[in-house]
C-alpha cells in the first residue's frame, strides 16, 4: 500500500511501476514475466491492480491520504510519500496533526501481519510533520547509533535492536561540501542556498527542519563582532578574564553546553564555547583546559545531575596551579522553556556572537549558534542546550544571581547592641 498528499502524485508512482513490470528489461531479470509478454496483469487499475497468478488480492494499492483504506491490508510494505504537500502546508500545525493521527490510529493497522516494513520519504518540512513524529517515537523506545557500514555512517542512524533506520543526506556537509556533485555542484549549492529563504533551504535541501515562526534568536536579529571592541589607542576592552556557565547533559542525546563570554563593562561578548554531544567524563580535562586558556574567574555549573562536578573541576585545576576561578553551583527550578521566554529581550540587549564568516559551521562554535539560532518559542524543540546555556548565563552572572551571598560588617553600637 501506497499513500501521498495527491491522487496525481500517488497514481503517477503506481503506473510508473506498471510501466516497469511491462518493459522488456524487467522479462530480462525475471524470466518467468516472459510469458505474460506486455501484459502481465490480471487487473491493471491504476489504484488497484493485480499481477497474474500472483495469489493475491492485490497487489499495489494507491490512496491519497484523505482517501478511503478501510478493509485494505498490505503484507510486505506500507509506504507514506511525500504526505505533506510542499511549503503552502509546511507551518500547518493542525494538518501535520491530522496526518499523524491518521497513521497512527488507522494506516499502522493496515499490515496482515508484524512482518511488513514501514517505509517513510519525503522531505522533512516540520518538526511536528510525520516524518519527525514517527522518528521522535522510535528515538524514545529504541537505542540508536550511527549505521555501522563504512561510508554510510555520516548519513545513516539506526536502532541497534534492527527495529529501524533513518537516512538523511543534506544537499552540503559539515565542511559546506555537496554530497552529490554530479547532481549539484558546490559553488552551484552554495548560490542557492545564499539566494534561498532559510527555512526552505533548511527543509528541502538539508533534511533539517526548523521552525518557521518564533525564531527570536534568528542570526540577523543577533548582534554580532568580527573583532573584540578597541579603544581609541587600539587596545581592547574587554578585559583578559572571561566568565562562563556549564550545562551538563541530562540524556545521552543532549549537548553539554559551555558558552564563554568576555566582558567590556556593558556587552557580554562570547568568544568560545563547549558544545559537544558526550558523555560529562569525556569533556572534563577539555573543561579545565578551556577555564585556562581563557582565564575563567567564574563558572557558573547547573548541578541538579552531578553534585560532585565542582569538587572535581576544582581539584583538576588546582592540580594544575589554576586557583583564579570560582566555581558555583546552581540548582535550577524553574522549567527551561520559561527561563529562556524570560531572559529572551536581556539576551538580545546584552549579548554579542561572532559573525558567521568568522567559524566553521562544523565546529563547537557553529553548532552551538545553530542550535541556538534555530531555537523557535512557537514550536516544539528537539535540542534546547544553547539557548538554555545562555538564558542561564544570563540569569547567573549578567543578573548576578549565581553569586553567593557574603556577609557584610555592621555597626552594632547604631542598632543598639
Amino acid at each position: 500500500m501506497r499513500w501521498s498528499y495527491s491522487q496525481e502524485l500517488v497514481l503517477g508512482f503506481s503506473r510508473a511501476i506498471q510501466a516497469i513490470i511491462k518493459s522488456q528489461r524487467f522479462r530480462d531479470v525475471f524470466p518467468q514475466f516472459r510469458v505474460y509478454g506486455d501484459k502481465p496483469f490480471e487487473k491493471e487499475k491504476e489504484s488497484d491492480w493485480i499481477l497474474k497468478n500472483s495469489g493475491s488480492q492485490k497487489s499495489h494499492i494507491a490512496r491519497t491520504r484523505d482517501g478511503a483504506s478501510t478493509g485494505e491490508r498490505a503484507n510486505k510494505a506500507l509506504i507514506f510519500d511525500d504526505m505533506t504537500k510542499g511549503a503552502e502546508e509546511a507551518t500547518n500545525s493542525e494538518q501535520h496533526r491530522k496526518i499523524y493521527e491518521s497513521w497512527s490510529t488507522e494506516w499502522f493497522n493496515r499490515r496482515t501481519d508484524p512482518s511488513v516494513t514501514y517505509i517513510f520519504v519525503g522531505t522533512m518540512w516540520s518538526p511536528e510533520d510525520i516524518l519527525n513524529r514517527t522518528m521522535n517515537d522510535i528515538e524514545s523506545t529504541h537505542e540508536m547509533r550511527p549505521s555501522k557500514i563504512k561510508g554510510f555512517e555520516k548519513y545513516v542512524v539506526e536502532a541497534v535492536d534492527g527495529y529501524a533506520a533513518f537516512i538523511r543526506v543534506p544537499l552540503l556537509d559539515e565542511q559546506d561540501v555537496s554530497t552529490c556533485p554530479a547532481v549539484m555542484t558546490t559553488e552551484e549549492a552554495l548560490r542557492l542556498r545564499d539566494t534561498t529563504d532559510p527555512f526552505l533551504f533548511s527543509c528541502v535541501y538539508q533534511q533539517e527542519p526548523i521552525a518557521p515562526t518564533g525564531l527570536e534568536f534568528a542570526d540577523d536579529l543577533l548582534e554580532h563582532y568580527e573583532t573584540l571592541p578597541l579603544n581609541e589607542k587600539g587596545e581592547e576592552l574587554c578585559s583578559n578574564y572571561a566568565l562562563a556557565v556549564l550545562d551538563p547533559a541530562r540524556r545521552g542525546k543532549d549537548n553539554v553546553s559551555m558558552p564563554i563570554f568576555r566582558t567590556d563593562g556593558t556587552k557580554y561578548y562570547m568568544i568560545d564555547c563547549i558544545f559537544k554531544q558526550k558523555a560529562m567524563t569525556e569533556l572534563y580535562d577539555l573543561i579545565v583546559d578551556k577555564i585556562i586558556e581563557h582565564n575563567i574567574t567564574t563558572l557558573v555549573v547547573e548541578n541538579n545531575i552531578d553534585t560532585s562536578l565542582k569538587t572535581l573541576l576544582e581539584e583538576k585545576l588546582h592540580k594544575k596551579g589554576y586557583f583564579l576561578c570560582e566555581i558555583v553551583e546552581k540548582y535550577n527550578t524553574v522549567k527551561k522553556e520559561q527561563r529562556i521566554k524570560d531572559t529572551r529581550g536581556l539576551i538580545k540587549k546584552f549579548m554579542v556572537f561572532k559573525d558567521k564568516k568568522t567559524y566553521k559551521p562544523n565546529t563547537d562554535y557553529g553548532r552551538f549558534m545553530k542550535n541556538f539560532t534555530t531555537y523557535s518559542f512557537d514550536y516544539a524543540n528537539k535540542h534546547d542546550d544553547a539557548p538554555d546555556s545562555v538564558a542561564m548565563f544570563t540569569t547567573e552572572i549578567i543578573l548576578g544571581r549565581g553569586k553567593p551571598s557574603r556577609p557584610k560588617p555592621i555597626n552594632r553600637g547604631l542598632l543598639g547592641i
